[in-house]
């Protein structure tokens, strides 16, 4: 059971040396214009969230509506910055998210027309 355990350890040993050389540092390269702006909605939907919370007390619950379909919005856009290729390739997956699209503003404009 020993010399079994010992050979799939040095095994797994010298796999994981040989092929460390040949990982590509991820970090290493600047980021693309995509990865810069999906970066930049990640980091405002965590601000809307911080602020939300930093709000929690003090601002109304209209307001913390607010920032969560701001979060929702800029999530939205994010997916369609994300995954917005596959639209010029496709033009059958277009026609679901140009809906899906049109749901997102109709789903917002309920907020801005509600009257409290």
């Amino acid at each position: 059971m020993g010399r079994v355990t010992s050979l799939i350890a040095g095994s797994l040993l010298y796999c994981h040396a040989s092929g460390a050389q040949e990982l590509p540092q991820p970090l290493s390269d600047p980021p693309s214009g995509r990865e810069a702006f999906l970066a930049a909605a990640i980091g405002a939907m965590m601000a809307c969230g911080l602020l939300s919370f930093w709000l929690r007390r003090r601002a109304s619950e209209r307001t913390h509506v607010a920032l969560a379909m701001l979060v929702v919005l800029i999530g939205g856009f994010g997916l369609l910055v994300l995954f917005g290729g596959v639209l010029y390739r496709d033009p059958i997956v277009a026609v679901p998210v140009f809906l899906l699209l049109i749901a997102l503003f109709r789903f917002m404009s309920r907020f801005e027309s509600r009257r409290d």
